[in-house]
């Protein structure tokens, strides 16, 4: 079955990146998706370098955002069957990167998909370091392995690279309380609580990062720690 997709990207002052992923995206195998950007008033070159592709503009106010909120009205103008979110400076490698996505949901048990991320070439160093070293571990320890997984951890089904049924979207929409970070999690629960599995495919690759010094890396990581603790607070309610 070829299923729709709907590539939901996310969008404020992304003019460095987004027209690399918009390029990737232009190139893919898989010909059955629509882009619909969700552009939270940007003020640099990110919608002119948008309205030169197929995409469907959808502005948000930038007071109004969060991540789940954009996520969601996302959600509710996308036409698609299945959802994949990306960031705009989320540049899948692969141009079979959809078609590969489109695989993996051939499995009814599957309800959400998510894969490897690596630097940018402008990434920092510590950037790079972090992604070559879960890159050897994905391909030395979990010997790039499609794994279907019903425990949610942090990064599962992190929304700068991550795909999933609409149908249990709209069950299941991206909660306020986690607009902050963590709502990708937050969903993934309630998917396996649901009996579904969430597929990790490290076919599924895309570049991404922040530029992040050292310092900025540091903190980043303690800000997952912090969120990860708001999720189980939120999972327990």
């Amino acid at each position: 079955m070829n299923y729709k997709i709907s590539v939901v990207i996310r969008t404020f002052n992304e003019q460095k990146h987004i027209g690399e992923v918009l390029e990737s995206l232009k190139k893919q195998t898989y010909e059955n998706f629509e882009v619909l950007i969700i552009d939270s008033e940007s003020t640099d070159s990110t919608l002119n370098i948008v309205s030169k592709y197929d995409t469907r503009i959808i502005g948000i106010k930038k007071a109004d955002f969060n991540y789940s909120y954009a996520s969601n009205v996302g959600v509710k103008n996308a036409s698609g069957d299945l959802i994949c979110f990306l960031s705009g400076h989320s540049v899948p490698v692969k141009s079979s990167y959809l078609a590969d996505i489109n695989d993996l949901f051939q499995d009814d048990r599957v309800g959400g998909c998510y894969g490897l991320v690596v630097a940018l070439p402008d990434g920092s160093w510590i950037e790079k370091l972090f992604s070559f070293l879960s890159f050897i571990k994905n391909k030395v320890i979990r010997r790039n392995k499609i794994r279907l997984e019903t425990e949610i951890h942090q990064g599962i089904l992190s929304c700068n690279n991550a795909c999933i049924r609409k149908e249990l979207l709209i069950k299941h929409p991206f909660a306020d309380e986690l607009g902050q970070g963590g709502e990708d999690v937050g969903v993934a629960y309630q998917i396996i609580q649901d009996g579904y599995y969430i597929a990790r495919d490290p076919k599924l690759m895309v570049m991404h990062s922040h530029g992040s010094n050292l310092k900025k890396f540091l903190q980043e990581r303690k800000a997952w720690d912090v969120m990860w603790e708001d999720i189980q607070r939120y999972i327990v309610k």
